[in-house]
């Protein structure tokens, strides 16, 4: 995986990421979209044959990059949270 980061001005960047499907990008951006401080939260469409992902964030009163960095925090606990509920249904439920 390769990321780059691109400051815009102090209250903005756009992260892209090589390798990587649109899906996670769209995880990431409902995590922001629920950051209060978060302004614009936007994924660029990205070309179908080239897998790479684009997310532009700007922020108020924090910096931008706490603000990413604690929806990818969110992002990555309710991920951990569906894993453990399903692994005990599959294990419970597999009899």
């Amino acid at each position: 995986m390769q990321v780059q980061v691109s400051h815009e001005d102090e209250k903005a960047f756009t992260v892209e990421v090589a390798g990587e499907d649109y899906s996670l990008a769209e995880i990431i951006h409902h995590e922001l979209l629920n950051e209060k401080n978060v302004t614009f939260a936007g994924v660029v469409p990205p070309h179908p044959l080239i897998k790479r992902i684009v997310l532009k964030v700007r922020a108020q009163r924090i910096k931008p990059e706490k603000a990413f960095i604690s929806s990818l925090e969110s992002a990555g606990n309710t991920v951990h949270e569906l894993l453990e509920t399903l692994s005990k249904a599959f294990s419970g439920g597999a009899g």
